[in-house]
């Protein structure tokens, strides 16, 4: 009997050694699991605010491109600023990068740029820097207009492609306009502030700046190498005898002329009347037409100006293997340009200037009714008749910055 009772007890101390133990490991396999979920947890908030402040770093980027391109005076230097985003923070700032990749600060625009951003979630860091510059501004016009008030009479113009200023349109009638009208800086807009008709509208804050005639001229023709430079150059070196038939004489037009390109023309009298015009031959290069003398009073009376080659639509004489025959009219003087007559006009018209005191002049008008295929940049642009304007891309573009965007490296320099 004291054996048997012994026996009981020995088989109930090891089931409640055995409940203990699986108590035990229980307890421990339930605590290690606890513990697994905390650490888990806690690791997929790390990384959650790991990629948020990356996110919030990378939203500090496409704000300074934003704050810079609306006004790049306004950029924000080292160290930078800081914005709240979402429950976090970025600082943002941006510095000067030379041809070399070396940076200095401040930045001065329109050079070339770094903008870091840094992101900042729940404590969590992380830095990128992106490469930046400018891209030039729109530039694809038929026609473009500057400082001035420019009126256009009639709804019988047409205008295949997109119109700009920074100055003032003023519309009687509403003239056809397959394109959209982009009203370029905080001066620029309609007279009176009503749309005349249905157009398309879009607005920039910032005003589109293109070169003068005269400093396209020393670009052309630098005085270094091609004394004294520019206009003046080109007053007593052009292509005046060689170029055209009958020979020019004296830099005077007023009878029908041709003119052979390559060739660069230099007028200070162009007058044509009746059945008079200039005809173009384009086959072996471009025809550029300089009007002078600088801020002279004289108008030129401009009719014909068709090409042997004329610019398709899709002509791009900048494209790869494209050859350039381009004929432009660029116009220097205060008189500006009269296009007469009824025929077609396979050119484009660049008057836009300034004088001495930094006011802007260049007038292009009609007494005709031509068909111009290219493109009208001046000052001031005012129509009247039945003319039509077909866009060809052929003037220059603008020199002034459109937008700053990233420009092919990202890096981040503090990585996780």
């Amino acid at each position: 009997m004291t054996g048997m009772l012994s026996s009981r007890r020995r088989r109930r101390g090891t089931v409640l050694l055995g409940t203990i133990l699986f108590s035990a490991i229980a307890s421990t396999l339930l605590a290690g699991a606890i513990l697994l979920a905390r650490t888990h947890y806690a690791r997929a908030h790390t990384d959650a605010d790991h990629a948020r402040a990356l996110d919030l770093a990378e939203a500090g980027i496409n704000y300074q491109f934003h704050k810079v391109s609306a006004n790049p005076d306004q950029a924000d230097q080292y160290p930078g600023a800081t914005r709240s985003l979402g429950g976090g923070q970025f600082r943002v700032w941006c510095t000067a990068r030379a041809s070399d990749g070396t940076e200095s600060t401040p930045w001065t625009p329109p050079g070339y740029l770094y903008v870091y951003a840094e992101g900042n979630a729940n404590g969590v860091k992380r830095t990128i820097r992106v490469s930046a510059r400018g891209f030039a501004a729109k530039g694809d016009y038929a026609i473009y207009t500057m400082d001035s008030t420019s009126v256009w009479n009639g709804s019988s113009l047409t205008v295949a492609g997109d119109i700009g200023t920074n100055g003032i349109y003023r519309f009687s009638g509403t003239p056809t306009i397959t394109g959209s009208v982009t009203f370029c800086g905080p001066d620029a807009g309609w007279f009176n502030g009503v749309n005349p008709g249905p157009y398309t509208v879009y607005r920039q804050p910032r005003r589109t700046e293109f070169a003068t005639v005269a400093q396209k001229a020393l670009e052309m023709f630098p005085a270094a190498t091609h004394p004294p430079g520019g206009l003046a150059y080109l007053r007593l070196n052009n292509n005046n005898a060689t170029a055209a038939t009958p020979a020019i004489v004296g830099n005077s037009v007023t009878n029908t002329v041709t003119i052979r390109g390559p060739a660069n023309i230099y007028l200070e009298n162009l007058n044509l009347t009746g059945s008079r015009t200039i005809n173009i031959d384009n086959r072996n290069g471009p025809v550029n037409i300089w009007i002078g003398p600088e801020g002279g009073p004289n108008v030129a009376r401009f009719r014909g100006g068709t090409a042997v080659i004329s610019p398709q639509p899709e002509y791009d004489p900048d494209a790869p293997g494209a050859i350039d025959r381009r004929c432009i009219i660029f116009v220097a003087t205060q008189g500006g340009i009269d296009l007469a007559g009824n025929q077609v006009m396979d050119a484009s018209v660049y008057a836009y200037n300034r004088d001495a005191f930094g006011r802007p002049f260049g007038l292009v008008r009609n007494s005709g009714n031509p068909t111009i295929n290219g493109q009208i940049l001046a000052n001031q642009v005012d129509i009247n008749g039945n003319v039509t304007i077909n866009y060809r891309k052929t003037l220059p573009g603008p020199t002034s910055v459109g937008y700053y965007g990233y420009d092919n490296s990202w890096i981040e320099v503090r990585p996780r």
